[in-house]
């Protein structure tokens, strides 16, 4: 009696152009452009460390990434252990730091992929700086966006990594302590236009041949300045290698 009710519910539902799916723990609903074989992808949650590191910092609530754009990043990385020289240490950036589950992420991964580097994290930790809202870009931010997080609670968050470096203010203002630093990954997620184009301008001569500048909310419409942002400089600078991602983020590898 009661699969014959459900079967008439989901038949009215379909009739008024309503599709009606029981709940999935840990499961979201997407877009049908993922292709009907979808569901035969690996779950990269069950994937050794990466599973466990990514888990870690979503159960922490201290990451605004998910773990399909967290798996980017460990990629990346990945991608950076193959090309190092042996002992050679690297320097990573990280603008947009939030409350500091994304670097908490780099730097335990770095630290089981037995990689040597020196992780640069920059935020205003006040969030959005007004004078960086461009009102003619930006439709959904406002000044004092993200605000709900601390230098001193990120601080003590990655306390117990020797390797990580945290400046508080506007990158603008910041940038100079990494002025003279060759950089391998730079990591930049400010959701607005201004401080991205700084960031993107200041660590192009900065980055290494084969080196990554991923950007995340490129794809997102909340956040047109990045798309803004990253066409600017890449019609300006044309020795890079660009991909827009299905997780939202941009992929800029240096040639």
């Amino acid at each position: 009696m009661k699969s014959r009710i459900k079967a008439l519910v989901w038949a009215i539902f379909r009739l008024i152009q309503i599709d009606a799916f029981f709940r999935k723990p840990d499961y979201h609903y997407v877009p049908d452009y993922f292709g009907k074989s979808a569901h035969k992808q690996m779950d990269i949650r069950t994937l050794p460390i990466f599973g466990e590191l990514a888990g870690q910092v979503i159960r922490d609530g201290r990451c605004s990434l998910y773990y399909d754009r967290l798996f980017t990043i460990h990629q990346i990385l990945v991608h950076l252990n193959s090309f190092r020289k042996t002992g050679e240490e690297i320097h990573l950036a990280e603008v947009g730091v939030y409350k500091g589950g994304t670097s908490y992420f780099i730097a335990s991964l770095a630290e089981r992929l037995d990689l040597k580097i020196r992780h640069h994290c920059f935020d205003t930790f006040e969030g959005h700086a007004a004078t960086d809202i461009n009102t003619t870009v930006e439709i959904s931010h406002m000044a004092g966006a993200f605000s709900d997080t601390s230098f001193e609670s990120v601080k003590e968050y990655l306390m117990k990594f020797e390797n990580i470096h945290i400046y508080k203010g506007r990158f603008q203002d910041t940038s100079h302590h990494v002025q003279d630093v060759h950089m391998n990954f730079v990591h930049l997620d400010m959701d607005i236009y201004e401080p991205t184009v700084f960031a993107l301008n200041f660590f192009d001569d900065k980055l290494a041949h084969g080196g990554v500048i991923l950007l995340d909310d490129y794809g997102f419409d909340t956040c047109p300045g990045i798309p803004k942002a990253v066409k600017e400089f890449t019609e300006t600078h044309p020795g890079y290698f660009g991909m827009s991602l299905l997780t939202g983020q941009y992929l800029l590898i240096k040639h």
